[in-house]
């Protein structure tokens, strides 16, 4: 019966556990799709990415739990009181023959008795174990946040302090002013001017050209007639638009890959202002962009760490 019901609450434990560890891993390939598509940025600037955080194994972090059998030897508290119920109900019930049950009823009274304590025993412990469990994915959960805010940060806050960095934020300024909607943005012009996180190919309708993307503004310049030259921009605020992922193309003629269509709200209806194929990938750019905009959003005051940092350390120094 022991076995049974351990078995039982192993199967349920694995399965919860699996659940929150499936969460951690997709925030953590989104860390690691930052790090990839800044990589290049942090080089082309000449500055120094933050590092990764350190994992840490499962059984670095506090179990609050003592084996039943450890409390109450050999079978633990409840299954224990549970023996005793049934012990002294057994003697009364011999003793009065008028409703005595039979040797099977005995039996099975006995058995759920005995596994409904094993399973409260159980339930304690995977109640523990889930605990210990959702208390190291919430910290990797905050040290990747943390480290995605960190990396764009880097770059976004090296402005007159890296040479490389303060040119290509220029550089970006000055294509911003040309475009007919600077003033109409939520994200009105900083005063300090946005370093560009990210920039990439783009392909819109025939025409090619460049994507800057910074913590605040999504900017194409694209090329206004091919071979004849001229540049259109267009400027857009990553607070302004949201990101649709379209299929590709199947055509035969033209097959083109995914493309991914900006949208603005206009009164009940969402309209598309914009849409382009990025050269990165659509799925990869829009995770991109998610992250940026999380971090944008973000309190800067929502995840404290200790000098130690991570939550496995504010626990232990607040015990």
């Amino acid at each position: 019966i022991k076995s049974f019901c351990r078995e039982s609450m192993i199967v349920s434990l694995v399965k919860t556990a699996s659940e929150l560890e499936i969460y951690a891993r997709e925030f953590e390939v989104s860390c690691s799709n930052l790090d990839q598509l800044l990589r290049l940025t942090f080089e082309l600037y000449k500055l120094t990415p933050p590092p990764l955080p350190t994992p840490i194994p499962l059984t670095a972090y506090p179990l609050d739990f003592h084996a039943p059998e450890d409390v109450s030897p050999p079978w633990g508290p409840d299954v224990s009181k549970a023996l005793d119920s049934i012990a002294q109900e057994s003697s009364i019930l011999t003793d009065d023959a008028t409703q005595r049950k039979t040797s099977f009823e005995q039996a099975e009274y006995a058995v759920s008795v005995i596994v409904s304590a094993f399973q409260r025993q159980n339930d304690v412990e995977q109640g523990a174990r889930l605990g210990r469990k959702n208390m190291q994915v919430m910290d990797r959960l905050a040290k990747m946040q943390a480290h995605k805010r960190n990396s764009i940060a880097a770059i976004r806050d090296s402005y007159g302090n890296n040479l490389l960095a303060t040119n290509a934020a220029d550089e970006f300024q000055s294509l911003r002013q040309k475009s007919s909607n600077v003033g109409s943005l939520s994200d009105a012009i900083h005063s300090t001017p946005d370093i560009p996180l990210l920039v990439c190919n783009v392909l819109v309708s025939n025409a090619t050209g460049m994507c800057y993307v910074t913590n605040s503004s999504i900017l194409f310049v694209t090329q206004l007639i091919p071979l004849l030259g001229g540049n259109r921009v267009h400027l857009f605020s990553i607070l302004d638009v949201e990101l649709t992922i379209n299929p590709p193309s199947k055509s035969m003629l033209s097959p083109l890959p995914a493309s991914i269509s900006l949208t603005t709200t206009s009164g009940r209806t969402r309209e598309e202002v914009y849409n382009f194929i990025p050269s990165i990938g659509a799925r990869r750019f829009a995770k991109f962009l998610e992250v940026v905009r999380d971090v944008a959003v973000e309190d800067p005051n929502t995840l404290k760490f200790s000098e130690r940092g991570g939550l496995i350390y504010m626990y232990n120094e607040s015990m």
